[in-house]
């Protein structure tokens, strides 16, 4: 191939990749979490999402938690587009659902929903099976601070960084380049993670959808969220990769509570 259409197809994928919004957690910080929940589920709700999802449950999961950003994009699932955030105006993390989630458009609207469908045993397997993908994927996707950050920027996305000399949204770096851990496998980085002990009050398995959500918004809110500049530095990173870690801890556990609560029954 000649130089001129290699430019253009570089041209063409830099504007793309401009264009898109980011997802939540990158593709490893959704494995993560259902890799951590896959360890905690009861030996009967085990074997349902196996039966659900047709496979293992932490193969079945791990590649259940990354279905939802792929199927938003056909025309069928157009519609849950809002399904994975929730805007909050700069610096005030206060939750008015009427305002912010109208008819239960955003994650945690979408949490609830789903997972009354997903203990609902009248309906189909095949819709079942979908409501348990959706919700492995939005309790990843609301512990991801930015899915509840700040409508004027989007989220992060129109905040741009300086992370290693790479040039990045702060969503994007929220995503996944905060956290990747190369040469690491899934497995052997949620054992690193779960290693750590939790920075939690008594009972934080048992909120709802709405307190992760608002949460996810006071990492956001801290003064020192948005670095100066926009250079991430090495103190960024010694602060805010421990919250990363948590919040990807947090939400495995609280995703097996959620599917051994709604399974369970």
């Amino acid at each position: 191939m000649s130089l001129k259409p290699l430019l253009i197809l570089s041209l063409l994928g830099a504007l793309l990749g401009l264009a898109a919004p980011a997802g939540a957690w990158g593709p490893r910080g959704h494995e993560l979490v259902a890799e951590i929940a896959s360890r905690h589920l009861d030996p009967a709700v085990r074997k349902e999402i196996e039966r659900l999802l047709g496979d293992r449950a932490d193969l079945a999961m791990r590649d259940a938690s990354t279905w939802a950003d792929d199927a938003r994009n056909e025309p069928a699932y157009k519609h849950t587009f809002n399904w994975h955030f929730v805007n909050f105006e700069q610096g005030d993390c206060t939750l008015n659902r009427k305002r912010q989630c109208p008819s239960d458009s955003c994650v945690f609207g979408a949490i609830e929903r789903q997972t009354q469908l997903l203990g609902n045993r009248k309906l189909s397997d095949a819709k079942r099976a979908e409501a348990l993908r959706f919700v492995i994927h939005f309790v990843g996707d609301v512990h991801q601070p930015l899915h509840a950050g700040w409508r004027h920027d989007r989220g992060g996305n129109d905040t741009q960084v300086r992370f290693r000399r790479e040039g990045a949204n702060l969503h994007a770096l929220w995503d996944s380049m905060l956290i990747r851990r190369d040469k690491v496998r899934v497995r052997e980085h949620a054992d690193l993670i779960t290693r750590q002990p939790l920075d939690v009050d008594d009972g934080w398995s048992a909120h709802a959808a709405t307190d992760w959500t608002i949460e996810s918004c006071k990492v956001v809110a801290r003064s020192d969220f948005y670095p100066k500049g926009g250079d991430i530095s090495q103190a960024y990173v010694d602060t805010f990769l421990p919250i990363a870690e948590q919040r990807l801890h947090e939400g495995g556990l609280r995703l097996a509570e959620l599917l051994n609560r709604t399974l369970g029954r």
